[in-house]
């Protein structure tokens, strides 16, 4: 909505993202070398099973400084390899080996704490400089390491056993352009991340003639009981689920497929009392994957009943058919097949998410 309805990313929210990505490419590398040694499977060399233990002991470096000037001096030390905790003046390197604090922990699970922070018992100034340093060496052990045959074999056959994100073949094949100094996530990279929503937050734009809030909440399980009761006046619910997660699962419950935890979300979300009246906007989005991975990864291994085989129409009916049985309610839903990354075809899905919401406002003032 940023990009398409008002003036897209500031300089300093695109520079936001850097940790974002950074986490993302990370975990996804952890991910699936971890995989591979729960499975037993070795690096097709032995100079990609060294740069794979490297990857798995590498931790991203939090540096903090004072002064803009102290901070670009320590970064330039940084990427000559001198990375370890220096103090001069009251100001501080941290070293990646320290502990992330509790405000950067919150929400991560133990995958995505991997970064340093400071040394607990050490006096930090309250106004500091922050920079994270993700070390070229280990974009380039990652760009190596990624393109392995036995990497590529768990991407391709146990992608079900662990979770991985959508994109991390994306950032795989980036990796060198975000491991450089200096890197500023572009617009791409960050509708390709993934980043956590943790409680509320707000976006306001113009649609067309019309004036619309937008809220985003917490999709993750702990975040719902914050949301679910503040929404009781809105006009539209726009539901989002992706096609393409039929056989993955849970961050918070590795035994849960997240295809029928979104199913039992959109059962308990537009059954509640809270919304009788609203109208209902169903995003069946990443379809682009989903055309990629059902030819691959049967959706009939996860949901017997299915007949289609590789059908990409007859599977997405199938999907919405599932989503559209949970409407007890009998509210009105409006689907659409999307894929977030095209921003030209989100334009065009919204501009019929307006007409959904005008008639929907007509039908309750008895226009209609």
């Amino acid at each position: 909505m940023k990009i398409i309805h008002q003036t897209g990313f500031s300089r300093d929210e695109l520079e936001a993202y850097r940790l974002v990505v950074y986490r993302n490419v990370l975990d996804s590398a952890h991910s699936v070398l971890v995989c591979m040694r729960k499975l037993r499977m070795d690096c097709a060399s032995l100079h990609n099973a060294a740069l794979a233990d490297q990857i798995l002991a590498y931790r991203m470096s939090v540096i903090k400084a004072s002064s803009t000037s102290y901070l670009q001096s320590t970064l330039r030390k940084a990427r000559k390899g001198s990375r370890r905790a220096l103090r001069g003046g009251g100001e501080l390197i941290v070293d990646p080996d320290f502990e992330a604090d509790d405000e950067d922990k919150e929400g991560l699970d133990e995958n995505e704490a991997l970064y340093g922070d400071e040394k607990k018992g050490e006096d930090v100034e309250d106004e500091v400089m922050k920079e994270v340093w993700f070390d070229p060496e280990i974009a380039e052990a990652i760009d190596q390491v990624w393109k392995d045959l036995t990497f590529q074999k768990v991407l391709g056959e146990h992608a079900r056993d662990f979770y991985l994100m959508d994109s991390a073949a994306y950032f795989f094949t980036e990796i060198l352009r975000i491991g450089k100094p200096g890197y500023i996530p572009n617009e791409t990279d960050i509708l390709r991340a993934r980043k956590k929503t943790f409680g509320i937050s707000e976006e306001r734009f113009t649609l067309g003639t019309m004036s619309i809030h937008m809220v985003d909440v917490g999709g993750q399980r702990s975040e719902r009981k914050k949301w679910i009761h503040c929404f009781e006046s809105v006009s539209c619910i726009i539901f989002c689920t992706a096609l393409s997660e039929y056989d993955q699962v849970l961050l918070e419950e590795k035994s849960q497929n997240r295809m029928t935890e979104s199913l039992v979300l959109f059962e308990s979300v537009i059954n509640s009392r809270w919304f009788l009246g609203t109208s209902f906007v169903l995003f069946l989005n990443k379809i682009d994957v989903f055309k990629e991975k059902l030819p691959k990864v049967p959706l009939e291994a996860y949901y017997p009943e299915y007949t289609g085989g590789a059908d990409v129409k007859k599977a997405t009916k199938y999907v919405l058919w599932r989503f559209l049985r949970a409407n007890r309610a009998r509210l009105m839903v409006y689907p659409h097949i999307t894929q977030a990354t095209d921003t030209q075809n989100i334009r065009l899905v919204f501009g019929i998410v307006k007409d959904s919401i005008i008639r929907n406002a007509l039908k309750h003032s008895g226009v209609l």
